[in-house]
């Protein structure tokens, strides 16, 4: 073989919704369909360097729309619009488990960092960690008001992130299925979410065309303005400095994560300075008009306002009470 990838990889005549590469990177795996729900979907492996196409293995009814390859490269995973989340033995290119438990589309598929668990991110507002060896359900979390378009295992496995059409993100305990974290600050669905690989930072994009960034916890950090419609894919570079964010408006976008962290920092700091510097506005502007009355009282109480009409006396009384 050789290192060289060939001009023309994994020729289709029909729609590609997802694909991914093996670990050893020989393999391509590639999903999609000829419709989203009238004709069976494919999911198709490829020959990383010569581009022939090796395997193509049938189950889903409709279209497939997501795709996943275990760490191992042993395990692959589909979801589709008819509801259904495959497991795949790639070794003998046959199915070990067909799970169905979620109403509608499943929208998107994620091994853990340790193959065990597979989550399932459904139309239904269900997140399902299923147990890749025996196939059943380890944990069933209602996760989001409408669909849950996005999950994403953090690199030690502990923390499961969502994303979904109800403008939020969320973080949740592995383990118990609790959850960690409400990522709110997003004004229309949020289709993506991905961790960095040291797992301390995390991205999501959606349909209001921005790009927020967050620390582990689900702290707001940053918010990258550029994009002029949907953003529907990130990923982070390996080393972690860069995301590459990718919309509907036919970009892709690469953003130095230190220097707009950085940026965002000082606009808050700026932010807080001019909301100090107008309270502190505020209170003198009090401080004066307080001074004011109380400069009128003390002439009213020397005497200077006996010639005044009664009306007017009674008047700067009451204000005098007031101060």
């Amino acid at each position: 073989a050789t290192d060289e990838l060939p001009e023309g990889v994994a020729d289709h005549d029909r729609w590609v919704t997802s694909l991914a590469y093996s670990p050893d990177g020989k393999t391509l795996f590639t999903a999609g369909g000829e419709s989203l729900m009238f004709r069976p979907g494919d999911v198709m492996l490829w020959d990383a360097y010569s581009g022939k196409l090796v395997a193509s293995l049938s189950g889903h009814e409709t279209n497939v729309w997501s795709i996943a390859i275990s760490s191992d490269g042993a395990s692959l995973a589909t979801s589709g619009y008819d509801g259904k989340v495959i497991l795949w033995d790639v070794a003998k290119r046959e199915a070990k488990h067909t799970l169905e438990k979620h109403k509608g589309w499943v929208r998107n598929v994620a091994f853990s960092p340790d193959g065990k668990l597979l989550a399932s991110a459904g139309e239904d507002g269900t997140v399902i960690l299923w147990n890749t060896d025996t196939g059943e359900v380890a944990q069933e979390i209602k996760a989001h008001e409408a669909a849950v378009y996005c999950v994403a295992f953090s690199p030690d496995g502990s923390t499961l992130a969502t994303a979904g059409l109800d403008q939020t993100a969320k973080l949740w305990n592995v383990a118990d299925g609790t959850e960690k974290a409400k990522l709110e600050g997003h004004e229309d669905a949020v289709w993506c979410v991905a961790f960095s690989p040291d797992g301390s930072t995390i991205a999501t994009a959606g349909a209001d065309r921005l790009v927020h960034i967050w620390d582990a916890a689900g702290a707001a950090k940053a918010s990258l303005v550029g994009h002029k419609d949907w953003v529907s894919s990130l990923a982070f570079t390996p080393d972690g400095k860069h995301l590459a964010s990718g919309g509907h408006d036919r970009s892709v976008r690469i953003w130095n994560l230190e220097s707009a962290i950085k940026l965002s920092d000082m606009a808050a700091d700026v932010a807080k300075k001019v909301q100090s510097a107008r309270r502190a506005a505020s209170e003198a502007n009090l401080a004066a008009e307080s001074a004011a009355r109380a400069a009128s009282c003390s002439t009213s109480s020397s005497g200077r306002t006996q010639g005044a009409p009664p009306a007017t006396r009674k008047q700067r009384s009451s204000n005098c009470k007031r101060n």
